[in-house]
């Protein structure tokens, strides 16, 4: 497989491109809030490149975990679903293995593991960037909610679009899940 053909079938698996990222932006962005919220909270003198760390380490946990959830989930579908048509093509279990229907199946099978955690930690970035490039506490973090909110915005409109529903509708679901998680993650931090 060629690169052309490996991006082309990463954005046809459009479900996991925008549930990885969708997954990456809020995961991180709580954590990191809360991070940044704990910092302020105990009067700390922290580096902005510790809270980032700390939110970059979840969106590395959260891509793994995506990646082999999607992996095991996957797997057992297509095992499922190749054991349905060895049954209604009266053939005994196991006879479609190695196969064609086999491989392609297979292929599916890592092509979700890779575009679910890849996009899940690329998706993390959007809330670590501003602690990595902005040196002041406060800044960073009111830059992060910003450049979240922006992301999910382009996210609700992405997913409108791929699933033919109402765009709008769409982007404010998405956003309003933002902001709920950012007040949330804003008052763990902060409550301590």
């Amino acid at each position: 497989m060629d690169i052309r053909e490996f991006l082309h079938e990463y954005i046809n698996m459009s479900r996991y491109v925008a549930l990885g990222t969708l997954d990456g932006i809020l995961a991180v962005m709580g954590v990191t809030l809360t991070a940044s919220g704990v910092a302020g909270a105990g009067g700390l003198s922290v580096d902005n490149h510790l809270i980032a760390l700390t939110g970059l380490s979840g969106g590395v946990a959260l891509a793994m975990s995506n990646a082999f959830g999607s992996f095991i989930g996957e797997r057992a579908e297509e095992t499922r679903t190749m054991r349905e048509l060895e049954r209604k093509m009266m053939m005994d279990e196991g006879k479609l293995d190695d196969t064609i229907i086999h491989q392609q199946a297979r292929r599916r099978v890592y092509m979700s593991m890779f575009t679910h955690g890849f996009s899940s930690f690329l998706g993390s970035f959007v809330p670590v960037l501003p602690f990595l490039v902005i040196s002041e506490r406060m800044t960073a973090t009111m830059v992060t909610v910003v450049l979240c909110l922006v992301a999910l915005l382009v996210l609700g409109v992405y997913l409108g679009r791929v699933s033919r529903e109402n765009i709008y509708r769409t982007s404010l679901e998405v956003v309003v899940i933002g902001i709920l998680i950012g007040l949330v993650s804003i008052f763990l931090g902060g409550s301590h």
